[in-house]
């Protein structure tokens, strides 16, 4: 699956040829619910066609503009491998088109900009983690999100304990148990059962390929803020722990042997161990603007958000979930306009703010209209 990145974002921000056309739609995975799936991008595509109209758009400019999307409908394999949601992207000369786990409303827009902030919940920083798999026979890392979750590439890692280590069965011959932690490391050491030299070299053993695995992951780690969760037989916790140096490092881990669970029960582990955190991370950033609204700090004002948000002002922005705000910004960024109605020459404003913030860094939240900060459709706190 290719992954929507800050990259992708980017470089769908910058075109800047019109008309930008952005199709959104709910999809089934299950193969026997292709021709639905078509049939609703069908439908799209005539809204997309009758606002290509209304703005002056020929026929023949329409039919040259949305022909990927014909030869995407009759691609009979293509539609047999779906996910939760499509999003397509078409302007001239440009056709892009992801199938992601994230369930979209049905939606058709045409605008001087592709509309993005359908995918803000893939880009929301604060809901990244990572997941790290310990088995006998495979060591993995993963990044995931609410919504999905795919493999990284560990390159210069052992594959598996098993390589690692040289031996077959790892659990018969490693038996202990945690004790508290010594001193002032705050680590847990491991107290082991067993007898002879073998059993402490195996430890060794042990605590110098997780010292590798973890200077690995780091290097592959591109959100330094996001949790890392454990999966693993418990036993190899506390050496691992040990051995760990990322201050993001979980407390509880998935117990057991990863290898027994398919990806999407992975994920759905994982995220009753993170989620918690997430919602912790959202509570803070509401509370934050609660105590700061009032002081210049935090505001529900569109205008002075959208400008800051060009600016790298934002800390934290609040997007409501469905809402629209017309207009355009000018070439220097000093100036809003707003407009009544989309046409091919504005952008939705609150689609800009939350784009803007991702892409300098600050965090993206999209809310439900009820759960907005005082009923508004887009609020800030400011960096300074």
């Amino acid at each position: 699956m290719k992954q929507f990145t800050k990259e992708e974002l980017r470089e769908l921000m910058n075109i800047g040829e019109e008309p930008c056309v952005s199709f959104f739609l709910p999809t089934d995975p299950v193969g026997t619910e292709a021709q639905q799936n078509r049939i609703r991008l069908k439908n799209l595509l005539r809204q997309a066609e009758e606002q290509l109209k209304e703005t002056g758009y020929r026929n023949a400019e329409i039919q040259s503009l949305l022909s990927p999307i014909d030869t995407l409908l009759n691609d009979s394999i293509f539609w047999s491998h779906q996910q939760d949601g499509l999003a397509v992207f078409v302007s001239p000369g440009e056709f892009r088109y992801y199938r992601l786990p994230l369930s979209f409303d049905m939606m058709t827009e045409v605008g001087a900009q592709f509309h993005l902030k359908p995918l803000m919940p893939l880009l929301t920083q604060d809901q990244q983690f990572y997941l790290l798999t310990l088995s006998q026979n495979q060591i993995r890392l993963f990044q995931g999100s609410p919504q999905s979750i795919y493999p990284l590439n560990l390159d210069g890692i052992p594959e598996s304990l098993s390589e690692a280590l040289r031996y077959d069965d790892l659990e018969k011959q490693l038996q202990f148990n945690t004790r508290s932690p010594q001193g002032g490391d705050g680590k847990r050491a491991a107290s082991f059962h067993g007898q002879g030299i073998g059993m402490e070299n195996t430890k060794k053993d042990l605590l110098q390929f997780f010292h590798k695995v973890d200077k690995g992951i780091q290097e592959k780690i591109t959100q330094p803020e996001a949790p890392l969760v454990l999966a693993g037989v418990d036993y190899l916790f506390p050496i691992y722990r040990e051995a760990n140096t990322y201050s993001k490092l979980v407390e509880d881990g998935i117990t057991g042997n990863p290898e027994e669970l398919t990806l999407k029960k992975l994920h759905q582990k994982a995220l009753s161990v993170v989620h918690p955190l997430f919602k912790q991370a959202e509570e803070k950033a509401l509370h934050q603007f609660a105590e700061l609204e009032g002081t210049g700090r935090a505001s529900r004002r569109i205008e002075e958000i959208v400008l800051a948000s060009f600016h790298g002002r934002i800390e934290s922005v609040f997007v409501a979930k469905g809402q629209h705000c017309w207009g355009s910004v000018n070439e220097d960024a000093t100036d809003v306009s707003f407009e009544e109605e989309p046409t091919p020459e504005n952008n939705d404003l609150l689609n800009l703010a939350a784009q803007q913030t991702y892409l300098n860094g600050g965090s993206v939240y999209v809310l439900s209209q009820d759960e907005m900060p005082g009923g508004s459709t887009l609020a800030a706190v400011f960096r300074y």
